[in-house]
């Protein structure tokens, strides 16, 4: 199979598509083996083009598999492929890197249409919000939560660059709230907390010593009584440093997406001024998530990363890749607080296998595989991944 013969109709007749085309003017240029197609794309309109400013080329069997109606783990997204090999970029790389949503989008208009989901019935979203004052590692500041449920307290932090919204999910797509208190954080500069007074809003960094700091500051100044820690990816090595630093300040920990360390989550186009944040940081990450999960929730996913402070995420992500298990490993011990690592199989930044290693360096820790979920698993599908938390819960407080 290669592209299909219509590309140019398909492409034309998908709303989103065309919404996401609103304010822009390029020319892209899809190949296979044997042929290509030329799409302009010019403020809403989907037409045939003439010059591209860039062409993605892929062999018929990978667009194949990028293409199919349900794509496997690791084969939903153009950007796995850049970086391994599987498909190559010619033409202008910055306009490619500005225009990503596009390319996106493109793809998605050309994959066969599943069956609509409707939108489940879900709880009303019933939070109670509040500021804490802390004194962290970049000086005292106000913290945002929102907490909702009683029971058992989890501490929940979001992905790198987002925020507490990532958690809403949790609240009305699922009971989990009538057994446990979620309590779900904005780190300062994000979301609902401003920066901290003082420093400058584009001087923020992270490194995983300040996270700790954090996250046992932000336990402290809101009184919470040995809560277990739940953190997906950057917030995934967090919990595990804060487990092994301050095991008596925490009753266990959820960690997803997590690997012994990171590499290879930064590029400039992250903070460049000639891309739009906006929408690059939401593309980076975007494809991170299975396809098949509520269109919803990874809206919201990509909304959070759109709406996010300047710089950000980058500075996150700086910080994330200083993690190295080996600088606490020796801090665990089979009498530490257990760790529950969850993986999901679509992450494509930190794949299942990396997960699996960090659990098998930690001596009191489990591991399970979400077959079925990608890189944002609290968030792109919420009621599937309350029954892996709930196991993962039970783990650390065995019956």
């Amino acid at each position: 199979m290669s592209l299909p013969d219509d590309v140019l109709a398909l492409a034309s007749a998908d709303a989103r598509l065309r919404s996401a085309s609103r304010g822009a003017d390029v020319t892209v240029a899809l190949a296979d083996a044997r042929s290509s197609w030329i799409v302009r794309l010019r403020d809403g309109a989907v037409e045939a083009g003439d010059t591209p400013a860039f062409t993605l080329r892929l062999a018929d069997s990978e667009w194949a598999t990028l293409l199919a109606a349900a794509p496997g783990a690791a084969d939903q997204h153009v950007l796995p492929r850049l970086r391994d090999g599987r498909a190559s970029l010619d033409g202008d790389e910055l306009a490619f890197v500005q225009h990503l949503h596009l390319v996106r989008r493109l793809v998605e208009a050309l994959r066969p249409a599943g069956e609509p989901v409707p939108i489940a019935e879900r709880r009303p979203l019933r939070l109670r919000g509040e500021y804490v004052r802390i004194d962290g590692p970049h000086g005292t500041s106000d913290v945002f939560l929102e907490r909702a449920g009683s029971g058992p307290q989890l501490l929940c932090l979001a992905t790198a660059g987002s925020d507490s919204s990532q958690y809403h999910g949790l609240v009305t797509d699922t009971d989990l709230t009538d057994r446990f208190e979620l309590i779900a954080v904005d780190l300062p500069w994000h979301g609902k907390s401003m920066p901290v007074p003082g420093v400058d809003p584009l001087d923020y960094r992270l490194d995983p010593a300040a996270y700790t700091a954090l996250i046992v500051a932000i336990a402290d100044a809101a009184a919470l009584e040995r809560p277990i820690l739940v953190g997906p990816s950057m917030a995934g090595a967090a919990v595990v440093r804060a487990i092994a630093t301050h095991p008596h300040r925490f009753a266990g920990a959820v960690s997803c997406q997590a690997g012994p360390s990171v590499r290879g989550r930064s590029t400039p186009a992250l903070r460049s001024p000639l891309v739009n944040q906006a929408l690059h940081v939401p593309e980076w990450t975007y494809g991170l998530m299975n396809p098949a999960s509520p269109l919803e929730h990874r809206d919201r996913v990509w909304w959070g990363y759109s709406s996010g402070g300047y710089g950000a995420y980058d500075a996150d992500i700086a910080g994330y890749q200083q993690w190295d298990l080996t600088e606490v490993e020796a801090l665990l011990h089979p009498d530490s607080p257990h760790i529950a690592v969850l993986s999901g199989a679509y992450d494509t930044s930190v794949q299942p296998e990396a997960s699996r290693a960090l659990a098998a360096r930690i001596p009191n820790a489990s591991f399970e595989l979400m077959p079925e979920l990608g890189h944002f698993p609290h968030a792109e599908h919420p009621a599937r991944f309350a029954g892996y938390l709930e196991r993962a819960i039970a783990r650390i407080f065995p019956a």
